[in-house]
């Protein structure tokens, strides 16, 4: 799921779209403990860069600027893990626990509390185990942030708030472990 809301504010002078502009990734370590009876503790360090496109339009001339910026993000989910004792090879698995967020200085107005629930399959190959996931991760409220902007040559100035991000995400994710 992008980072970002696609989001439009209309401004007296001004027309302000914002959006995530690419797909983003999300790469890092995780840590899994076992413990008794089939549960676990896993915790992650997973690296998520988010991509935000602004398109600022002067009204009545319609002049367009577009800004692109990326920031960087890392979530820190903490799940507690169950995993169901089926057979020896193919273990499926639900996870629940809260989520942190760190985040560049300039997007702080985006939450970095949240909670996350998942589920999915370990598979044990030889010593490698693969574990596909679908993840559903929900975002506190965001923060209020506003700010002023020159847009282009033609010195209008505007004020726009913050462009919301996704308070609701879902993601694929595939772990592999030894």
């Amino acid at each position: 799921t992008d980072g970002f809301s696609d989001f439009t504010t209309h401004g007296i002078d001004t027309i302000t779209h914002t959006f995530s502009n690419s797909k983003e990734y999300i790469v890092g370590p995780m840590l899994d403990v076992r413990l008794p009876a089939n549960f676990g503790i896993e915790v992650d360090a997973l690296y998520r860069p988010l991509s935000l496109a602004t398109n600022f339009q002067v009204v009545p001339n319609l002049n367009t600027l577009t800004n692109n910026a990326s920031f960087s993000t890392w979530e820190i989910p903490v799940l507690g893990k169950y995993r169901l004792p089926l057979l020896p090879i193919i273990k499926p698995f639900v996870e629940a626990g809260p989520s942190f967020r760190t985040r560049d200085s300039s997007i702080s107005w985006i939450s970095n509390k949240g909670f996350t629930l998942g589920g999915g399959i370990e598979v044990k190959i030889l010593k490698l185990k693969i574990a596909p996931q679908l993840r559903y991760t929900h975002w506190g409220s965001d923060g209020q942030a506003l700010g002023t902007i020159a847009v282009g040559a033609i010195a209008a100035v505007t004020s726009v708030s913050a462009p919301p991000s996704k308070q609701n995400q879902a993601e694929l994710l595939v772990g592999f472990s030894l």
